[in-house]
């Protein structure tokens, strides 16, 4: 059975962290071109596209932006090109958005074929939350990202948005962000393919309000992906420039969840293959890396910003940081393991756990392999859970900062952050950071936490750190708790000498209490 030509049209500006693993899962289900207009790229965005051009990966046009905006300058444009015009189907899609196919292997063609007398299929929109990520994402979006909005209509809605397929055609005036406009004679005669229209005739193919077709299609849109994620969009703008759009009633218009949904994950060997493949190109993955650092860069310049600030607060306290996703359970098996290697640590762990209040905002410092991670989820069941821990970049420090074997390891210490990953990082409720310590703290809000495990690098300088970093984030009321109170290296028992001075600063005589070598202190109020 032959084939049909198909073609992915797109805008892109500043997404050279994003654009590898987009292009990837479209290939992986058999999209057979792409063709990309970007404009005033500040990340490297267009170089990327220019050496994955080269390497025959896609076709890469710089956007002469006219009045009419960027989005609708590049539609406008496509419809002239050879790559538009060889195509048998086309695809105008963001690349926040991944095209989710339910019938057959889940691959383009399956979907043709699900409607073979169509000329455009409509695709709702279904809209993914941020997880409870705050940062930006070390890894697939599609991987970490899988609170999804409800399948069923919410009460009162007016309807989901949709992308859509269509074949070229003489009879569309123009492509439009999510149908293809026909002109006024043949609108009539389009024909449709669409899951909601074969139930109701009647429904509308643009905006259906009560039957998606999430059986047999649907567009992943991460609107947000994360928290600085949608800050650093604010500040880039929108492919209509329309900056003023992106505040925190976008964020709550738009990060919606609610159900997990994993379904696209069957497609993640394959992408990953064709990752690997593109990456496998030095300049690609020099270009692509540089993107990131850009972003993250960027990211600390407008946090400086009280404006940004304030928004970051906004969303982080009137909003939350957690979707209503239901939990699915995950079995770390080193958590298994905990109450063999040590059962009398184990056991007192588990007593500070009991103290800690339910549905509470904590952090977790020095995660390693995510065993007590897995406790604290299971006894405290955490609102939010943010997971803080080096891994690997310790290995880049001194060794003077090593208080294990392992550390200086790197391909060790990445596996580590990997496998914490591939445990909890698709959990609505846990936020994995990446970094040091006291650094990462600093960026929450004052007051924001109602604990903190404190199992970091043990030397007196940074439980220190750890600890006046703390006293701030931690709410009054909370608590700071923390592990190996006793600890020693050179007969100094630094995380004791730390915890205590510590206290001191804050004008407290007393002493933590302690279960074995767990402590915990109430924050004052």
């Amino acid at each position: 059975m032959a084939t049909s030509k198909t073609l992915i049209l797109s805008t892109m500006r500043d997404e050279g962290p994003y654009i590898i693993e987009w292009l990837a899962y479209h290939k992986a289900i058999g999209f057979d071109d792409f063709l990309i207009y970007t404009n005033d790229c500040r990340d490297g965005t267009d170089l990327l596209l220019d050496r994955l051009e080269q390497n025959g990966e896609l076709t890469h046009i710089r956007n002469n932006v006219l009045r009419r905006g960027p989005q609708k300058s590049a539609y406008k444009d496509a419809m002239t090109q050879p790559a538009y015009k060889n195509a048998d189907w086309v695809l105008a899609s963001d690349v926040d958005e991944f095209l989710n196919i339910h019938v057959g292997a889940g691959h383009v063609q399956d979907l043709l074929a699900r409607f073979p007398k169509a000329e455009t299929i409509p695709i709702c929109w279904r809209h993914f939350s941020h997880n409870g990520h705050e940062g930006l994402l070390d890894g697939f979006s599609i991987s970490a990202l899988t609170d999804a909005e409800s399948e069923q209509a919410a009460p009162k809605a007016v309807g989901r948005f949709v992308k859509s397929m269509f074949k070229p055609s003489s009879h569309i005036a123009r492509i439009g962000s999510h149908t293809p406009m026909y002109d006024d004679e043949y609108t009539p005669k389009v024909q449709w393919g669409a899951k909601w229209l074969e139930v109701n005739p009647d429904e509308k193919p643009h905006r259906p309000t009560t039957d998606f077709g999430y059986d047999t299609v649907q567009m992943n849109h991460y609107a947000v992906r994360t928290l600085d994620t949608f800050l650093l969009k604010r500040d880039r703008g929108d492919v209509n420039y329309m900056k003023n759009r992106l505040e925190l009633e976008y964020w709550q218009r738009w990060c919606l969840g609610g159900t997990q949904d994993i379904s696209i994950h069957k497609h993640l060997p394959a992408t990953h293959a064709e990752f690997n493949r593109m990456m496998s190109d030095p300049v690609v993955a020099a270009l692509h890396t540089a993107a990131s650092k850009v972003h993250a860069q960027r990211l600390e310049t407008i946090l400086g910003n009280p404006e940004v600030q304030k928004l970051k607060t906004e969303i982080l306290t009137s909003v939350g940081m957690v979707s209503n996703a239901p939990k699915r359970k995950i079995v770390n098996e080193h958590a298994v393991n905990l109450a063999a290697k040590a059962p009398g640590r184990h056991q007192n762990r588990l007593k500070l756990l009991g103290q800690m209040p339910k549905g509470g905002r904590c952090a977790e410092i020095g995660v390693w392999n995510g065993g007590f991670s897995e406790c604290i989820l299971d006894v405290t069941q955490p609102s939010e859970l943010t997971l803080i821990d080096p891994w690997e970049l310790l290995a880049e420090q001194s060794a003077d900062e090593w208080t294990h074997s392992r550390h200086k390891d790197h391909a060790f210490m990445r596996s580590m952050y990997d496998h914490v990953s591939s445990c909890y990082a698709h959990l609505p409720n846990v936020n994995i950071r990446k970094g040091f310590s006291a650094q990462i703290l600093e960026s929450f809000p004052d007051n924001y936490f109602d604990w903190v495990y404190i199992d970091g690098n043990h030397q007196y300088e940074f439980v220190r750190q750890d600890m006046e970093m703390a006293f701030k984030k931690v709410r009054p009321g909370g608590t700071i708790a923390g592990d190996d109170f006793f600890w020693k290296r050179n007969d100094r028992m630094h995380v004791k000498e730390a915890v205590l001075d510590a206290m001191r600063a804050e004008g407290m005589q007393n002493r933590p209490t302690r279960f074995g070598q767990q402590f915990m202190i109430t924050v004052k109020d």
